[in-house]
């Protein structure tokens, strides 16, 4: 994960973190990054992001309606191939399994809806649930009621044990990205993450040993459907917060699309999608943002949103060049 391209070969798509050693693991309630002493590395140069407005979302979850789009922000179909009215749903910006209660209505048309939930539901249950029940996140149900999660104990594959809810060692894990190569110089090829930003929600060392336990990885996480996320609540705020201009969407297509659990990443699947090393991230109560604002880079300016989910826990904001 060096700052230079990758060599050639496939890009992996799936990625965790373990700890092999419990003594390394971060203080409980602090914020850290990993791994560590990676030696040197290459910053590409990259743009500015100017923010122009800011959508703001508390730990209390607030229910808020945008008024209805009439299309689909996806496909922008509105009507099917026999001229009849397509019924279109709301859709949540931020999936309201992370506690967010913002709905752009009349959104969604019933194939795109389908797609958009399969890597919703895949990142919720695989990246996510066991911050949620941590958290105490009210989604669509209230909170989450599993009563257990699988701990992955294995390094390379995946090994699983149960142990009591209570002590189970949760830890909030997002992936910092290379800047995206729509507003730096980072090739295209360069896919997956620089490292990883963690934040200790209660995983305690000595509390694991109880269960013999001595390592531990962090939940996988699914980059394509990661990105997708993403570029997803992204895409949503951009349609409704230019409905009225003309506006071109980049990352429509990516977003609708299903890429099954087994296909090996698409190309330049973060081709839109990244952080920015130079633009640092400040303290804020707010548990998840949506700034909408322009991209400076190579003499242009492009629409672009920035998406910073669990930002009072010190987590990354993400760029993402709408247009």
């Amino acid at each position: 994960m060096l700052g230079d391209p990758p060599p050639p070969g496939p890009v992996r798509r799936y990625w965790k973190f373990a700890w092999a050693d419990l003594a390394a693991l971060p203080v409980v309630g602090a914020v850290d990054y990993a791994p560590k002493n990676r030696g040197a590395f290459r910053m590409f140069a990259e743009g500015k992001f100017i923010g122009e407005h800011l959508e703001a979302f508390s730990a209390v979850k607030t229910r808020k309606n945008l008024p209805g789009f009439g299309n689909c922000v996806y496909c922008g179909r509105g009507h099917d191939g026999d001229g009849n009215a397509l019924k279109l749903t709301s859709e949540h910006v931020i999936p309201e399994f992370l506690g967010a209660g913002l709905e752009l209505r009349e959104a969604s048309c019933f194939d795109c809806q389908k797609a958009t939930s399969k890597f919703e539901v895949s990142i919720a249950q695989e990246m996510f649930d066991p911050v949620r029940k941590a958290f105490a996140l009210v989604g669509k149900e209230g909170v989450l009621k599993k009563s257990n999660f699988p701990l992955d104990i294995g390094r390379e594959t995946t090994e699983q044990e149960y142990i009591p809810l209570v002590h189970y060692p949760t830890i909030l894990v997002m992936p910092v990205l290379y800047p995206a190569s729509t507003y730096s110089r980072r090739p295209v090829n360069a896919d997956g993450p620089f490292n990883f930003r963690l934040y200790n929600i209660n995983a305690d060392a000595a509390l694991l040993q109880r269960y013999s336990l001595d390592a531990f990885s962090s939940q996988a996480i699914d980059m394509v459907r990661f990105a997708q996320l993403i570029a997803k609540i992204a895409h949503v705020y951009a349609m409704h917060h230019f409905r009225s201009s003309v506006f071109v969407p980049r990352v429509a297509e990516f977003v609708r699309t299903d890429f099954p659990r087994e296909a090996a990443p698409p190309p330049h699947y973060l081709e839109h999608v990244g952080c920015l090393w130079q633009q640092l991230d400040g303290t804020t109560g707010n548990l998840h943002e949506i700034e909408v604002g322009r991209m400076t880079w190579n003499g242009s300016a492009r629409r672009a949103v920035r998406v910073r989910l669990f930002a009072s826990y010190g987590m990354p904001s993400y760029y993402v060049t709408v247009e």
